[in-house]
C-alpha cells in the first residue's frame, strides 16, 4: 500500500510541476474549454461494504495540436481547435490490504475540440471523445474467486433478476469492467471582462451525452463489453452542468458548481441519478484550489455505479485551464473604433 500511494503522490506531483507555469507553449498548458480536472481527496463511504481512505483523479492531456490560446490572445479569428489524447486514471484506495490499488480506473480518450467567440466575448465551445474505458481486472463481475465470461460466471450471471441487489453481489476485489466509450459535450460561457480584457465572472452551462458502444471508436473489435455487461451499465449517460466562477479580489478567484448525471437503460437496482455540488476556493487566484463537495446518487467509480448513497468530499483539485486574458477583445474595440 505505501508504494501504491508514494506512486500516486509521485505522479501527482509530477503532472502540477508541467502544468504549473500558464505561460509556457507546451502541451501541459494548452487550454481546454471542456475539461476534467485532476483531484485528491477524502470521500466519506458511500456504503458499509468498504470503507475509503482516499481519491484521486491525476488526469492528464497530451496535446498533439492546440492553437485556442494564441488565438484568444493574439488573433481576431473567432474559431480556434485542439485536438489531443487525454489519460483519465481514477484510483481510490481503501482501508484494507491492496496490492495493487482495488480496481483501479482508466479512460484513454482521443479527442477533438472547436471553441467560438461571440462579439459580445461570451465562448461556445463542442467537444467530441472517443476511446476505451475500463479497470484493467479478469475476474467475474458478479461472482468472487471466478474468472469474466467463464461457464461458473456466466451461469451465475443467468440468475440475476431485476430484483437483485447488485450492491451486495458485486466482486469488489477485482470484478471485471469494460466498454469503449464516445462523449459529445457542449459548453456556453458568458464572459464578464475586467479592464485588461480577463473574464472576471463567468456563468458556464454544460450538456453532454455519452454513449457506451463495443468496438473502440466505432471500427475495431476489441475492449468492449458482453451482453450481459451493457444490460447493466445501460448504454446512455446525459450531464447537465453549470458553474459560476468569480475573482472576487485580485489574488482570490472561487467557483460553485452544480453537475447532474442520468444513467438510461441500467438495471433497475441502479440509481440513475448522480448529483455533485462544489465550492472551490483558489488561493492566490492560482492553478490549485480547495474544495468541498456533497454528492447524491450512483457512485462514479467504474462498477461500483452500482452503489449510491450520499457522499462528502474535501480535497484539492487543480484547475490547469483558468480564465485568461482575450487581448483579442482589445483588439476588435480598437478596430472599431477606427
Amino acid at each position: 500500500m505505501n508504494r501504491c500511494i508514494l506512486t500516486l503522490v509521485a505522479v501527482i506531483f509530477l503532472n502540477v510541476v508541467a502544468a504549473q507555469d500558464s505561460n509556457n507553449d507546451n502541451g501541459f498548458t494548452d487550454y481546454y474549454p471542456i475539461a476534467a480536472k485532476p483531484t485528491f481527496s477524502y470521500q466519506s463511504n458511500i456504503n458499509s461494504h468498504e470503507s475509503i481512505l482516499f481519491d484521486a483523479k491525476p488526469i492528464v492531456y497530451y496535446s498533439v495540436y492546440n492553437n485556442m490560446r494564441r488565438i484568444m490572445q493574439e488573433g481576431t479569428k473567432r474559431r480556434s481547435d485542439a485536438i489531443y489524447i487525454t489519460f483519465q486514471p481514477h484510483i481510490r484506495m481503501y482501508a484494507e490490504n491492496s496490492k495493487p490499488v482495488k480496481t483501479p480506473s482508466y479512460r484513454i480518450l482521443l479527442g477533438w475540440q472547436q471553441l467560438y467567440k461571440t462579439k459580445n466575448n461570451n465562448f461556445f465551445a463542442w467537444a467530441f471523445e472517443t476511446g476505451h474505458y475500463s479497470n484493467g481486472q479478469s475476474g467475474c463481475a458478479f461472482l468472487a474467486g471466478e474468472d469474466d465470461e467463464t461457464m461458473p460466471c456466466t451461469d451465475f450471471h443467468a440468475t440475476i433478476t431485476d430484483d437483485s441487489n447488485l450492491s451486495e453481489l458485486l466482486n469488489r476485489k477485482n470484478g471485471n469492467f469494460s466498454t469503449n466509450t464516445t462523449k459529445l459535450s457542449v459548453n456556453f460561457r458568458f464572459n464578464n471582462l475586467n479592464k485588461f480584457d480577463k473574464p472576471y465572472k463567468v456563468h458556464s452551462f454544460t450538456a453532454s451525452w455519452e454513449l457506451y458502444h463495443n468496438k473502440f471508436i466505432g471500427l475495431l473489435d476489441f475492449g468492449g463489453y458482453t451482453d450481459f455487461d451493457i444490460n447493466i451499465y445501460g448504454r446512455n449517460r446525459f450531464g447537465l452542468g453549470y458553474e459560476y466562477i468569480h475573482v472576487w479580489k485580485p489574488k482570490l478567484r472561487y467557483s460553485i458548481e452544480q453537475k447532474i448525471e442520468l444513467i438510461q437503460g441500467a438495471h433497475p437496482f441502479v440509481e440513475p441519478l448522480r448529483s455533485e455540488t462544489t465550492f472551490t476556493l483558489y488561493p492566490f487566484d492560482r492553478d490549485i484550489g480547495i474544495f468541498a463537495s456533497y454528492i447524491y446518487g450512483h457512485d462514479n467509480y467504474n462498477y461500483r455505479f452500482v452503489d449510491s448513497g450520499n457522499q462528502i468530499s474535501i480535497g484539492v483539485s487543480w484547475d490547469w485551464f483558468t480564465p485568461f486574458q482575450i487581448k483579442r477583445a482589445e483588439l476588435i474595440r480598437e478596430d472599431a473604433a477606427q
